[in-house]
């Protein structure tokens, strides 16, 4: 005898049962449903109403704002609902169930004033006050259908439940032998004849039976409705089939939609994207660290920009983003261009557009995370810079009040975040900023692996056709010969029949001539067809490898820039020293070995790079001479020097 085992999953620690005696279930005085609805009814003991009382005026002098004040009847729903888990699942350490409970009303005033919870604490999120950024109601958070798909119709149609209900009644009047459908199919056939609406897993599941199962239409025992026509109908039958193909359909497109990302190879989730409410045109792009923990000081006088960064500044900023993202969403934008903190003139459009949005922040040990969601010019920028691509957090340290009301938000808030290649925090404390998650090598290997099994196709079809080629031929030759030796057993009596015959055969022959001559044009197109993907394919493999060269090479003159040992000046001769490196290595060892700092770089324009102070006086200096250099006017001038030298510029006007 086999002992049947009962797997389960392994429980946490609050997940522990109360003791067998501390079980309860149901009660008189707080029926079912009481813990919803107007919660008006719920009684609690004085003591315990007494305590609620407390908490709920000690919050509400804390938090003013309207969708951050909570009710008794709010506290006594949390608490009753609270008790009542008591009995299937808390902590051993937790020694009576108005503890469990109360500390569940702890957790949910803690949710209601700052907006943290634990991911798994959902359940009471249909009491919160209106207005709420993470108010729901139970029907969302318990529903079976992902949000995702909250426009798709689950429902069966008329058809798919009448069939239901017939396969079950006339499986009812056959004999045992003669009766088809499994328990499931028994089981989906009731659900369908009752008109349930059916999750996403279901649907997919009808449609998996349909295909699988069409050829027993052509059953022998299918007019007689059996076993097979009985377990088709018991699906839903033809308008079930219909059903489940358009509601796949339409889940597909959804899923497709969600996977555009899965384009640059990203490590997150599929699942992980339902919990982003993401805008049309937007893409979810590869999540990076903007801010890492420490000081930050300016390169140009060593003097500290800031407050240091910890891990209080972190928390907070994710949490007011969280309560405000909706009101105050945290853009993407190009060179702070967009900021009014910067001490300049507004940007042009051109580049004043936002790149996107951040569609979330998460602390971990070593710093904050953002996850970007690009448009279409985000995804531009972001793929051109080739990695060299870095991100610059905007952000106020210090009391925050909404622009709304008024009410206070907290002590710190994210405003922005911009990409630019000198952001002032060190490059190895942050991320590159890049689409995908894949090096060009790889895209490379996985092309040319491609290409080496088509060449490989190629190589068999080829074979193939010459072998078809000689086949007919050798075809062709039998049937001339054969028509030639016809031709000549003719009898010259029955000349006027053979001629006619002769014509038929002509005829015939012509027509299975051309039947063959269509074939192989056939075949040949398909051939060609795949030659042309072939040669496309080498097109790729080409070009991704001179873009991989040039991005290795232009991260190799920006390390020698950022490393002091080549001027802008040099930059394109040290771009062809690379470029030659292999033939003639001793013109870029010329540049790579240089000491650090034995250049000026002429793009950063400081106080210690020519021992000229920056000023209004001096940067009229300047723009004269670009002025008469350039043959041009003041302003333009002025405009040119400032996309020039933008820090120039913006520390002459003390920024």
């Amino acid at each position: 005898m086999v002992k049947r085992i009962k797997l389960k999953a392994k429980r946490t620690k609050a997940q522990t049962p109360a003791p067998k005696k501390d079980r309860i279930v149901g009660s008189k005085k707080n029926p079912k449903g009481s813990a919803s609805g107007s919660r008006g009814k719920i009684e609690v003991s004085q003591k315990i109403e007494g305590t609620l009382k407390k908490k709920r005026d000690e919050h509400n002098e804390k938090y003013t704002a309207k969708s951050k004040r909570v009710d008794l009847g709010m506290l006594k729903a949390v608490y009753r609902r609270g008790a009542g888990a008591f009995s299937v699942s808390h902590r051993p350490s937790v020694t009576s169930r108005d503890q469990w409970a109360l500390a569940r009303v702890n957790a949910f005033l803690k949710l209601v004033g700052t907006g943290e919870r634990k991911k798994a604490y959902n359940t009471d999120l249909d009491l919160l006050p209106s207005g709420h950024p993470q108010k729901s109601d139970l029907s969302e958070v318990y529903s079976l259908t992902p949000s995702k798909y909250s426009h798709i119709d689950f429902k069966p149609p008329q058809g798919a439940i009448t069939a239901a209900k017939r396969a079950l009644k006339r499986r009812a009047e056959m004999p045992p032998s003669k009766r088809g459908m499994t328990p499931v199919g028994i089981a989906r056939a009731r659900d369908l004849a009752n008109g349930k609406t059916l999750s996403p897993d279901t649907v997919k599941r009808m449609l998996a039976y349909f295909t699988r199962h069409e050829v027993d239409k052509k059953g022998s025992t299918w007019d007689e409705y059996g076993k097979g026509r009985q377990a088709w109908d018991g699906w839903g039958g033809d308008a079930g089939f219909a059903f489940a193909r358009k509601v796949v359909k339409q889940m597909n497109a959804v899923d497709n939609k969600n996977q555009k990302l899965r384009a640059y190879g990203e490590a997150i989730q599929v699942n992980a994207l339902n919990e982003y409410n993401v805008p049309d045109g937007l893409t979810i792009g590869k999540p990076f660290k903007t801010l890492s923990l420490g000081q930050v000081s300016s390169r140009m006088s060593g003097d500290s920009i800031g407050k240091e960064i910890d891990v209080d500044l972190l928390n907070e900023l994710v949490r007011v983003f969280n309560e405000r993202k909706v009101h105050d969403p945290v853009i993407i934008d190009w060179q702070h261009a967009t900021s009014p903190f910067q001490g300049k003139s507004p940007a042009p459009p051109e580049s004043g557009i936002a790149l996107g949005m951040i569609i979330d922040l998460e602390v971990k040990d070593d710093g904050l995370y953002a996850i970007p969601a690009y448009n279409e010019e985000g995804l531009k920028v972001v793929e051109k810079s080739g990695g060299i691509l870095w991100s610059s957090p905007e952000y106020i340290h210090g009391e925050i009040f909404t622009r709304d009301g008024g009410d206070k938000v907290g002590d710190a808030q994210l405003l922005a975040i911009t990409l630019t290649p000198r952001p002032a925090q060190s490059h190895n404390k942050i991320d590159r900023i890049t689409l995908s998650e894949d090096s060009m090598e790889e895209r490379l290997k996985e092309l040319e692996a491609k290409l080496a099994a088509k060449d490989a196709l190629v190589k068999e079809l080829e074979e193939k056709l010459k072998e078809m080629k000689d086949e007919q031929e050798a075809t062709m030759s039998r049937e001339y010969e054969e028509k030639e030796r016809l031709q000549e057993k003719k009898d010259d009596v029955e000349k006027k029949t053979e001629e006619e015959d002769k014509d038929k055969d002509k005829n015939k022959m012509n027509e299975e001539e051309e039947k063959k001559h269509n074939k192989m044009s056939e075949s040949f197109s398909q051939d060609v067809a795949l030659l042309n993907e072939v040669q496309a394919l080498r097109e790729s493999v080409k070009k991704l490898e001179a873009e991989n060269n040039q991005i290795k090479c232009d991260e190799a003159v920006s390390s020698l820039l950022r490393e002091g040992k080549i001027s802008v000046a040099e930059k394109d001769v040290a771009s062809k020293a690379w470029n030659i490196r292999d033939l003639q290595p001793e013109f870029w060892n010329m540049f790579s070995e240089r000491p650090a700092n034995a250049s000026v770089p002429l793009e950063e324009i400081g106080h210690g790079a020519s021992g000229q102070d920056i000023n209004k006086g001096t940067l009229d200096q300047k723009v004269r001479a670009l002025a008469e250099e350039k043959k041009i006017g003041y302003s333009d001038a002025l405009s040119l020097f400032r996309e020039q030298q933008p820090e120039f510029y913006r520390q002459a006007f003390g920024g």
